[in-house]
């Protein structure tokens, strides 16, 4: 539904960051055996950008946060609620959605974190839209942010290859506050029991770290290859389905997927018989920066005009969980 007790609710800013180092696959090829040929071959990637020290999810966060405020014209105070999604929080606790409010100066609004590996973002723009429909905030930012290199193992090219670091953000409020982006539904799905397809296999209350941990590497990530390939790629293509069944493919204007890998993407849209125009894309620029494609791309995506006014708008995402859903908004 895209109403709640009357409420209708759009998209009034958007904004994203992305550090200034850029890892390119030939400075990969220095580290592990890969070759640039390999991984764009493969994934679709030619580079990522990997943060600084001093830039962790909260302040890469918060730079996005106060553009899509600009953009919305809002100021911090403005806001209600922050929700941040991520999977590389700056601590255990107290949350990175209070770091970033601390940052920004949102001294009026509330804040949590949401973690659901890639499908992240999607879940909290979808419960953001909750919020704004239901009356109880008027104005929410919603973050996606990620600092993955701090959990890759730049050993392990499985993983190493994929990964960047950025943020994206965006600010709900009312439609008629908006004026755009109008929000028609969207899903939020898991299925427990699959760890071993995508995990950090320590460092929670499970397996505390300690040096064990830390010797054997399972502080890091690891994934199980193929599986990812196929859920990701069914799972793409039954979400766009679902979506625009109730309104036709040729009201469509353009896909704004989780930016997972490109032969994935190109491989959905196939089976979805739609050209590749039809999805935007930047992995090749950032790689899949998980929490923070989404917003990244759409931010990307709304500046260069890629959104076309009246059609609708489609994100999906899957990832670690399983998990996977989407939003659906009429620009």
């Amino acid at each position: 539904m895209n109403r709640v007790n009357g409420i209708r609710v759009g998209i009034a800013g958007l904004g994203s960051f992305s550090p200034d180092k850029v890892l390119t696959n030939q400075d990969l090829e220095k580290l592990i055996d890969t070759s640039d040929e390999w991984i764009f071959k493969r994934t679709g990637i030619r580079e990522r950008r990997i943060a600084a020290d001093h830039e962790d999810s909260g302040k890469m966060g918060a730079i996005a946060a106060i553009r899509a405020l600009e953009d919305a014209k809002l100021a911090p105070e403005d806001l209600d609620l922050i929700i941040c999604a991520t999977t590389t929080p700056d601590k255990p606790f107290p949350t990175t959605a209070c770091h970033i409010q601390d940052a920004i100066g949102a001294v009026n609004s509330g804040g949590f974190d949401m973690n659901s590996a890639c499908s992240g973002f999607v879940f909290a723009f979808n419960t953001a839209a909750q919020y704004i429909g239901t009356g109880m905030a008027k104005r929410v930012l919603v973050v996606g942010t990620e600092k993955l290199s701090s959990i890759l193992n730049y050993k392990d090219r499985n993983t190493c290859i994929l990964f960047g670091d950025g943020a994206g953000a965006m600010v709900l409020t009312s439609l008629e506050e908006a004026g755009r982006g109008e929000y028609l539904g969207g899903s939020i799905q898991t299925e427990g029991g699959n760890d071993d397809v995508l995990e950090v296999p320590a460092g929670g209350s499970t397996r505390p770290t300690d040096q064990e941990v830390l010797d054997a590497g399972l502080d890091k990530m690891v994934m199980g290859g193929n599986r990812v390939y196929r859920f990701a790629v069914n799972t793409f293509v039954r979400l766009v389905k679902d979506a625009l069944e109730p309104y036709g493919y040729e009201q469509l204007g353009r896909i704004v997927p989780h930016q997972v890998n490109q032969r994935i993407i190109e491989s959905a849209l196939e089976k979805l018989d739609l050209p590749v125009e039809a999805a935007y894309s930047n992995i090749h620029k950032y790689g899949n920066t998980s929490a923070a494609s989404v917003p990244m791309a759409f931010d990307e995506a709304y500046r260069g005009d890629h959104l076309i006014k009246g059609k609708l708008a489609c994100s999906v995402a899957f990832g670690a969980g399983l998990s996977w859903g989407h939003f659906l908004v009429r620009w």
